[in-house]
């Protein structure tokens, strides 16, 4: 039985020589993703100081909904960084290996 064609659920398929590949023409590299996710940190964290500007203007009263957006704004951040601190240790551990 050949599994060239097959995909499993996940949008993976292996080839004939073991190489994984994803399925589909929206497949993003791992840079690309990412750069999206980061960009989109960065969204966030200029939502939470648009909604600041705003309650402190007066022109927003819904002290909730700020709160709200600034509390996400932080944990994308809080979660950006450990996924920074992850792939910086990946790195130094790729790094130590002998060759």
């Amino acid at each position: 039985m050949r599994s060239e064609g097959m995909e499993p659920p996940g949008g993976f398929a292996v080839g004939a020589g073991g190489e994984a590949s994803t399925a589909g023409d929206n497949a993003k590299t791992f840079s690309e993703m990412l750069r999206n996710s980061f960009d989109q940190v960065n969204q966030d964290q200029h939502e939470a100081d648009r909604a600041i500007k705003e309650m402190v203007a007066g022109r927003n009263k819904n002290i909730h909904e700020t709160m709200l957006t600034i509390e996400r704004a932080d944990t994308s951040l809080k979660l950006a960084l450990q996924v920074r601190n992850k792939i910086l240790d990946a790195y130094r551990e790729i790094m130590r290996m002998q060759v």
